[in-house]
């Protein structure tokens, strides 16, 4: 990953209060009330959850991004898995961003407040966030950046011998611009899930998805294909992963654990093909609890899903 540096990864990225309710028989009609059998409240948002997911693996991460006033408890849910949150700037007009997920067994719904959030995309292009963001082997950008962005993160990044990986968190207006692929083009990795990628390609398939994407220039995507594996295409090269079976009780998150599992492979310096895989097992495993980080698996737990799934 080039010469030494001071982070493994730093994570970039909104930052929230994650209210989960789970197990309704079915999703409310306005004006009508429903129960949930299980709730949870978490950290959340693609930043937090992909930075607790690598620094409990053992990779060394600090996060960038921003909380309100409410927002020391997120910090404190990812000191214990050893993330540092010096960086985490606190605005103090607006509460912590919110969402809150409301799960059937067959689908979910979201609703979410931006909240302090909307103060991020203006300190991406602070000259003291991207000198600490060049201290890193990698950034993963857990956020739907500015277009403008690549005329001087990304290059500076680049000099700096920092690997640049990009996960836009399901944003369709930002995901469907034209003006924003040259901002994905600029990252090394883009990382969507299988709907993301469609918007991007403009295609259906992974197959034609996957070919589609080579056709606008995007050399490496890393698809997240939920309960089908995952899929990528890697400088012309396509690879496919089976799932890893689990016992799902909620996806919350489940591909930023994906992300997390991914990245980790590469500070290894595995293949592309085994990083798909370890990928796939975290994202799995993170779904056997509520919310993304209490069920992501240790170092420990994550060698013996290696082991028993024989990869």
């Amino acid at each position: 990953m080039g010469k030494a540096k001071l982070w493994d990864v730093i994570v970039v990225g909104e930052l929230f209060f994650d209210e989960i309710l789970s197990g309704l028989q079915a999703l409310p009609r306005l004006g009508e009330e429903a129960f949930a059998r299980k709730y949870c409240r978490e950290a959340g948002g693609g930043a937090a959850i992909t930075a607790y997911g690598l620094s409990k693996l053992g990779a060394k991460v600090a996060v960038l991004g921003v909380v309100g006033w409410d927002g020391d408890w997120i910090q404190q849910r990812l000191n214990e898995a050893g993330v540092n949150t010096s960086w985490i700037e606190k605005y103090s007009a607006e509460p912590t961003g919110l969402t809150v997920s409301v799960s059937t067994r067959e689908d979910r719904a979201f609703f979410s407040y931006y909240g302090a959030n909307e103060e991020l995309k203006p300190m991406l292009r602070r000259p003291d966030w991207i000198q600490f963001m060049s201290s890193a082997k990698i950034v993963h950008i857990a956020t739907s950046p500015d277009h403008k962005l690549d005329r001087a993160l990304i290059p500076a990044l680049h000099r700096a011998k920092t690997l640049v990986s990009l996960d836009v968190q399901n944003h369709l207006s930002w995901l469907t611009s034209p003006s924003n692929l040259r901002l994905m083009r600029a990252a090394d990795i883009l990382m969507p899930n299988e709907v993301e990628a469609e918007w991007v390609s403009g295609e259906t398939g992974v197959h034609r998805v996957l070919r589609g994407l080579r056709k606008k220039g995007l050399k490496r995507v890393v698809l997240k294909l939920g309960g089908k594996g995952a899929a990528m295409t890697w400088d012309q090269k396509e690879f496919f992963v089976d799932p890893y079976s689990v016992l799902t009780e909620d996806t919350t998150g489940a591909g930023d654990c994906f992300n997390a599992g991914f990245l980790f492979g590469l500070l290894q310096s595995e293949d592309p093909e085994t990083c798909l895989r370890w990928g796939n097992i975290c994202g799995a495993l993170s779904t056997r609890e509520l919310g993304g980080l209490s069920s992501f698996p240790s170092i420990e737990q994550f060698n013996e899903a290696l082991e028993s799934n024989d990869l």
